[in-house]
């Protein structure tokens, strides 16, 4: 389904939420009971028809007629199919809440407070209490494991939630949080959420099932699955603006809506600036020294800078906000709005849950998630350590080599500074490449793309020369164009640039077609490389063992004629091809040559590279002597 035709889905439920809402939510929920109900009847009609089916076996009457027996027997095998099928549809995922249980032992402060909130609201107990590495809260309700009632509630809290609020502000999260429960106990209640969840799972489950009744499964699918996912955003947003007036009636709209303000900013900040140089530390140290849960309260006082963040802030109160109406909850701006303030309301008032509610367990908290953290990014941390290690040698190689650079390994200089060493600038080195190479087309769009980065317009220039020079560039060149042009108000100019987009867009497909087509099903031709081109590649493959030889040729597309389109095929010993694939996609991203590629790996003297052989100038490595073949 297009996205203009579940966006009008969604503007009719939503229009019947708001006149309705109780009416809404009955009718969401019983939908969703229905469809629940019609697959427990079809696994019911099938349990039926297999004891029929099997009657004959147990009461004797097989002995008396066998043939009849016989037959009414088959129709076990379709109904033992449709109970398993029933099975797997009902099959929902629902694991327990992921993070660290508090005890209450360990934080009596927080647990005084849910208690107190708890009579407050009038709402069932909170069973569990986990902590998460997220700045966010939740309360989850499951079906109790052996009757399905009553439902177990678990209070879902990110630490960071607790480090960037002030207790006031946490005690009105928790409120909208609690608010959510209270709501909850209307009508079908938490069972009524677990059903509609359930619902939505079976569906899933029936667009995965693979079995002679798809097609009806695949036409419930298609008329159920974009109504319920509409109706269903609409009912999350329609709770989270009803769990705010809950709270509001509790804390004060005001505070509410400071704790909402507040909760944006500080995820903006986590997400834009902290997180960022939490990672940053993997380019020059093998663990990080910045633990990102130990110093989180710390960069959260001190690097947090409001003024930096004013002007995204300010663009919340506008209709033309970047928050998409299709997500999960209603915009800031809705959600202030409807708690009857004008905009959201900037607090300047300075953390300090944690250590009021959490107390001396804040610590182990946060060193326990410190531990989860580093166990799930150690692999791709070390990895990305080793990736700007070797590039940093690499630059330094290039750069003692001096004169005698190629333009290819000058243009792989200037990406390599541009990836790998923040702390030089890139546009340097790419302005010392133009005089060598005037007209290659990847340069030409590097330069246009950090130009038009920083708001000069003069790499609009650049762009346009990069889309006559070659198509493959040009599509990147004109996307910035349009992007360009649209955010600078003059949307206008972007008009031939779309149609040109759209063309290379199509070109694009079907040179892909082509470059993903067997090495033997279509014509390959010589590369056409020039010398300096098939060195860069050398230089790329010599150092990896595992490669024995590496071919490369051209495929042409009729259609696309202009396009430069190769294959690196590279070869490798039966027992090294696992080693080889993973080197593949290193490789592929490292290419510099302008024009679409694609790696392949083939064993050693198979036929795949008999082909290749047939293509004259086509080898160009081979790890006897590492040497370029021209």
């Amino acid at each position: 389904m297009r996205e203009q035709d579940f966006e009008r889905l969604f503007d009719r439920a939503r229009h019947r939420a708001l006149r309705f809402p109780r009416l809404f939510r009955f009718l969401v929920t019983l939908r969703a009971g229905a469809g629940v109900g019609f697959v427990m009847l079809l696994g019911l009609a099938a349990v039926l028809t297999l004891g029929w089916a099997l009657t004959p076996v147990f009461d004797g009457g097989f002995s008396e007629a066998p043939i009849a027996s016989f037959f009414r027997g088959l129709l076990s095998i379709p109904a033992l199919h449709v109970l398993m099928l029933v099975s797997r549809m009902l099959r929902g995922r629902f694991p327990p809440p992921d993070g660290h249980a508090l005890q209450a032992a360990e934080a009596p402060a927080l647990f005084d407070l849910l208690e107190r909130m708890r009579r407050r609201f009038g709402t069932p107990p909170i069973h569990t209490v986990c902590i998460t590495g997220e700045l966010n809260a939740a309360i989850t309700q499951r079906p109790n494991r052996f009757c399905g009632l009553p439902m177990r509630n678990t209070l879902v809290m990110g630490l960071p939630l607790a480090l960037a609020t002030s207790p006031r502000q946490f005690v009105a999260v928790l409120a909208h949080e609690f608010g959510h429960l209270r709501r909850q106990r209307l009508a079908f209640g938490g069972l009524g959420c677990y059903l509609r969840a359930l619902w939505h799972q079976v569906l899933e489950n029936m667009e995965a099932t693979t079995s002679p009744l798809q097609p009806l499964f695949a036409r419930i699918t298609e008329i159920e699955t974009p109504l319920y996912c509409a109706e269903s955003l609409v009912l999350s947003h329609l709770d989270e603006l009803e769990a705010d007036a809950c709270a509001a009636e509790v804390v004060g709209a005001k505070r509410l809506g400071e704790a909402l303000a507040e909760i944006a900013l500080k995820h903006r900040f986590l997400a834009d600036d902290y997180w960022a140089k939490v990672y940053a530390q993997a380019n020059h140290s093998e663990r990080p020294s910045m633990l990102p849960y130990r110093h989180m309260a710390a960069a959260l006082r001190a690097g947090f800078d409001r003024e930096a963040f004013a002007d995204w802030f300010d663009s919340l109160a506008d209709v033309g906000s970047d928050e998409s109406r299709l997500s999960t909850h209603p915009s800031l701006r809705e959600r202030v709005q409807a708690l009857g303030l004008d905009e959201p309301v900037e607090s300047h008032a300075q953390g300090g849950a944690a250590r009021r509610f959490l107390g001396e367990s804040v610590a182990r908290l946060a060193s326990d998630l410190d531990q989860q953290w580093w166990q799930g990014q150690q692999r791709s941390w070390r990895k990305r350590h080793w990736e700007v290690t070797r590039a940093l040698d690499k630059i330094a190689r290039l750069e003692s080599e001096g004169a005698q650079l190629g333009v290819s390994e000058r243009l792989e200089l200037a990406l390599l500074v541009e990836r790998y060493a923040g702390d030089r600038d890139p546009l340097s080195v790419y302005r010392e490449l133009m005089p060598q190479a005037p007209g290659r087309p990847d340069a030409l769009l590097a330069m246009g793309r950090l130009l038009l980065g920083r708001g000069d317009p003069t790499g609009v220039a650049y762009l346009r020369r990069a889309i006559t020079e070659d198509d493959a560039v040009g599509l990147q060149a004109a996307a910035l164009l349009i992007e360009h042009y649209e955010s600078s108000g003059i949307g206008a100019a972007a008009r031939p640039y779309r149609k040109r987009l759209g063309k290379l867009l199509r070109q694009a497909q079907l040179v892909q077609a082509a470059l993903d087509a067997p090495l033997d099903a279509l014509r390959s031709l010589p590369p056409g490389l020039e010398m300096h081109e098939l060195r860069a590649l050398v230089r790329d493959l010599r150092p990896r063992d595992a490669i024995r030889r590496g071919y490369v040729v051209r495929r042409r597309c009729e259609m696309a004629p202009r396009w430069r389109a190769y294959i690196l095929v590279l070869c490798a010993d039966a027992w090294r091809m696992d080693e080889v694939h993973e080197l593949a996609g290193e490789i592929e991203g490292g290419i510099t040559i302008p024009g679409l590629w694609r790696v392949i790996v083939v064993q050693a003297g198979s036929t795949e590279e008999a082909v290749m052989c047939e293509v004259r100038g086509a080898r160009f490595f081979s790890r006897k002597d590492g040497a370029v073949r021209p």
